[in-house]
């Protein structure tokens, strides 16, 4: 009876806190600037725990989106859960990200700046993360009235005419990104991208964190693996937008790593120049961070002051 009580007490005082302290000064004073956070292939939402502090305390609110298929709504294969995983039904068990397309992850990116609107922000930016740049830009692309502009942290990008899987396939890219060697299986037959962050093979491992967080903390990077989920989308990949005339007057921000080993940085100077191309009157600002593809957590702090600069 006593812990019940003691727990109904705090959890009041912590609920009837917030209320007391957020809701009145929301109400009051809407904020002027929200950022909706978008996440990349494997991760969700609270990829984003490290960054959003500062800018909440700079007076940025934040809206972190979990993609269809990820977060709390993750689809596992059975044959990742299996322990000692059985490699050849890893790399064959059909992904139930399959059927989950573009509409979809458009359509949560959608959501979630309508509900920053909703809590009465006047500008909404949408920050987008490596995959995350796909459903940013088809959720701008389609719906540009909700958003004051786009960010994208080492992000690929459809643009007029090209999906995003389009700068995948350029030389450099092909050549010198590592990520290709964390993929466990063929994705044209489990149709996703395949990894096991539950692996025990240390050579596995130290290949992959080379990949895409080389100068993230191991500790930090061990218990980011431990919230990571196996499939990530693939077919978004080969999708093409349509752009409202609209999206042209958006504000853009592209942020390069400068140590990208997933998305290298002459991938991204190909996606800024065809941005630019494509509305040369209102060209794509390009700023670098001294980051590993997962500047989320290599330089959280870092990558919040640019986001904040961007707006």
């Amino acid at each position: 009876m006593l812990r019940r009580n003691f727990l109904r007490g705090t959890a009041a005082a912590v609920i009837g806190g917030t209320a007391v302290r957020t809701a009145p000064a929301w109400a009051e004073s809407p904020p002027e600037t929200m950022f909706v956070l978008v996440h990349g292939s494997w991760h969700a939402g609270w990829c984003w725990g490290l960054v959003s502090p500062t800018l909440h305390a700079a007076g940025f609110p934040t809206v972190a989106v979990d993609l269809p298929g990820h977060g709390l709504a993750a689809v596992l294969p059975q044959s990742y859960l299996q322990r000692p995983v059985d490699p050849a039904a890893f790399a064959s068990e059909p992904s139930g990200l399959a059927g989950i397309g573009i509409d979809a992850y458009a359509d949560a990116v959608v959501k979630a700046a309508r509900d920053a609107r909703a809590m009465g922000a006047k500008r909404v930016f949408v920050v987008a993360h490596s995959m995350g740049g796909v459903p940013a830009t088809f959720a701008a692309a389609r719906a540009p009235d909700l958003f004051a502009g786009l960010i994208y942290v080492a992000a690929l990008v459809p643009t007029p005419g090209k999906p995003a899987g389009a700068y995948l396939a350029l030389e450099d890219q092909h050549a010198n990104s590592l990520v290709g060697r964390a993929i466990l299986a063929d994705p044209a037959v489990v149709g996703a991208l395949r990894i096991d962050p539950r692996s025990t093979d240390a050579a596995y491992l130290a290949g992959t964190k080379e990949a895409v967080a080389a100068d993230v903390d191991d500790a930090l990077w061990s218990a980011v693996l431990n919230m990571l989920t196996p499939d990530a989308p693939v077919s978004i990949y080969g999708e093409t937008a349509t752009f409202d005339p609209a999206f042209g007057g958006l504000r853009r921000t592209y942020i390069r790593a400068a140590g990208d080993r997933t998305v290298v940085p002459s991938t991204c100077d190909a996606i800024v120049a065809d941005l630019n191309a494509a509305w040369p009157d209102n060209p794509t600002s390009l700023v670098d961070i001294d980051a590993s593809h997962e500047a989320i957590f290599a330089q959280p702090d870092s990558l919040a002051e640019l986001l904040m600069a961007a707006v």
